[in-house]
């Protein structure tokens, strides 16, 4: 109860919100990874009904019959959830990682809203793209702040501290 009392008062309210926001970015990507690889239906039920709740038109490609895209893209959601766990382990250290995460998911979130201009019949496609541009932001936010406001203050301050000390 200490340490989570002590989590809310730190001296960098900037680091706190990153650590929250990271906690849940890292958790939105790992565990759907392993549902994309794993119970592929589950995935295109979801996508389904969201196009279908927007008013698109039914997406007819069998997307889970494709296990070549669905585990490309679950190796890439699984290290999107990934760089948000070095992130949260070690800002200091591995803040160059923002830079390839924000790329993927921006670049994804790119592909998707121009998936949606070539079908807007599809409109789970800028669903899909302003989700993932929001997410690319919050990125940049969050973990720019928190670099900005911790850049002067010792590891000892910040919980939970930066970990990982040796190199990798």
């Amino acid at each position: 109860m200490k340490t989570i009392s002590a989590f809310w008062r730190q001296p960098s309210s900037a680091y706190r919100n990153f650590q929250l926001v990271f906690t849940l970015l890292s958790l939105n990507f790992i565990i759907p990874a392993f549902s994309y690889a794993l119970a592929p239906q589950i995935v295109a039920g979801q996508f389904h009904q969201i196009n279908q709740l927007m008013g698109g038109t039914p997406y007819t490609f069998p997307e889970e019959m494709s296990r070549m895209w669905r585990y490309l893209g679950a190796a890439n959601v699984m290290t999107l959830g990934l760089m948000c766990f070095m992130l949260q382990l070690n800002l200091r250290k591995f803040k160059t990682i923002l830079i390839p995460l924000c790329f993927l998911k921006g670049y994804n979130a790119l592909l998707f809203l121009l998936g949606f201009f070539a079908t807007p019949e599809y409109r789970v496609f800028l669903a899909i793209a302003l989700l993932d541009f929001i997410t690319t932001a919050a990125f940049i936010y969050f973990a720019g702040k928190a670099i900005r406001e911790t850049d002067a203050l010792p590891d000892s301050i910040l919980i939970p501290p930066p970990g990982l000390r040796s190199s990798l």
